[in-house]
């Protein structure tokens, strides 16, 4: 059972740094070096220096520890005097609707993948190696894992509840999503919490590297007090909040031509051509809560194709029905593989693919692309498809998944050795 616990978190004195849209950050892994540099000068206490200091590697880890400690002195950090969970509210617009995403941020026991904690996505060794070297320095958990449960009674919704005309102990605006935090301060609803996740299986839905980091964290320092626990924010499935986004593929430096691509998987798919991106991007809505799979093609000609699957019998290996339901797999295995000659389980091939993900417009997204061999356009993977994928014991290819709104580094962070 995922076993929870209550901690003192860390967060920025308001007293001091009193806008936290200029300190807080995206996770480190969707933030680019032009990014990286626009956090630096936003503010000299922005949490970037910590999470992905810009010295070079070793010293940046270096660096990223002695912010931390400096900054806890100055008492630019303050540390909750007491141990708690928190509850953690995004607010957006979405398709014209406000939405309230609520969820809790906890420690969790960590053990071994593939029992209750379930990875859905393949991982990167080397961006292990680096959270590993940031939590070795820092001994901190510096940045949110978010995990989701499946909980139909909404139990932490019914919480949050109570909590809606008391002060928050965060509460500010930044990229369109408003943030609230409270301590909860009841500790039937601690151990409410507790009680509920019992039986409950989590998925990774970001920051599969950060927590591969914390089991090996764990492994190595089986004696430092607090190594066998991480931080974690977690979302209900059933909440309304918990979009998934897709992530398309851009192919370049391959010598193969449209025609030569569409010649070897027309076997699998039906192939129609589209009379421009727009109509493409609307066939693609239209099938997104539909049984129907269609893959969107773009050619460097700017030609678009919609590639309707209808080669359910030809997968060379065993996979669970989920699996093969899977936009994304069928993209990879039939498209990148079999048609391009790109293996994303080589290394080296993943030089050839880029990612288009993001809460933008695909025709915005798309349309400031220089130059590509091609782009292919998956529909978004449905929230049960994953966690049934999840439990089958499979994972899907890297970066197959966008969950939106991403939960920022700097609200709350965790130190390893509090007592």
């Amino acid at each position: 059972m995922p076993e929870i616990y209550p901690f003192k978190g860390w967060r920025y004195n308001l007293d001091i740094v009193n806008d936290l849209a200029k300190v807080v950050t995206p996770p480190y892994d969707v933030i680019n070096e032009q990014d990286q540099t626009k956090l630096y000068d936003l503010s000299p206490y922005n949490f970037i220096r910590i999470i992905l200091n810009n010295n070079p590697a070793p010293d940046k880890y270096a660096d990223s520890a002695r912010i931390v400690s400096e900054w806890k002195t100055k008492n630019i950090f303050q540390q909750d005097d007491n141990e708690t969970m928190y509850l953690l509210s995004q607010s957006f617009d979405h398709c014209n609707d406000q939405i309230d995403r609520i969820g809790f941020i906890a420690k969790l026991q960590i053990s071994e993948l593939g029992d209750k904690i379930l990875p859905h996505e393949q991982t990167i060794s080397k961006h292990i190696n680096d959270r590993y070297e940031l939590m070795k320095s820092t001994q901190a958990n510096t940045g949110q894992i978010f995990m989701s449960y499946r909980d139909k009674e909404k139990i932490v919704d019914e919480i949050a509840n109570n909590y809606n005309n008391k002060e928050p102990i965060i509460d500010f605006n930044i990229d369109g999503i408003k943030y609230k935090i409270w301590r909860l301060i009841d500790n039937n609803e601690i151990e409410l919490l507790k009680e509920m996740m019992i039986d409950k299986k989590v998925i990774i839905a970001d920051g599969h590297h950060r927590y591969k980091t914390a089991f090996q964290y764990a492994q190595d320092y089986p004696n430092k007090y607090g190594s066998d626990k991480v931080m974690v924010t977690f979302v209900n499935a059933y909440n309304k909040g918990m979009n998934v986004l897709p992530t398309h593929r851009i192919v370049r430096d391959k010598e193969i031509s449209k025609n030569q691509l569409l010649d070897k998987i027309s076997h699998l798919f039906n192939i129609q051509e589209s009379s421009s991106l727009d109509d493409l991007l609307l066939k693609m809505k239209q099938s997104e809560n539909s049984n129907i799979i269609n893959i969107g093609m773009i050619s460097n000609s700017k030609s678009c194709y919609l590639l309707y699957y209808n080669g359910e019998k030809h997968w060379d290996k065993n996979l669970s029905t989920a699996s093969e339901s899977l936009d994304v797999n069928i993209l990879h295995h039939f498209i990148l593989k079999s048609g391009c000659g790109i293996d994303t389980n080589n290394q080296n091939d993943l030089n050839h693919i880029s990612y288009i993900r993001g809460n933008e417009s695909p025709l915005d997204l798309i349309n400031n692309i220089e130059s590509f061999d091609f782009i292919f356009l998956v529909n978004p993977p449905n929230l049960d498809l994953i966690f049934d994928v999840a439990e089958s014991g499979e994972t899907m290819p890297q970066k197959s998944t966008y969950f939106f709104p991403k939960v920022y580094s700097g609200l709350i962070f965790a130190s390893i050795g509090d007592k």
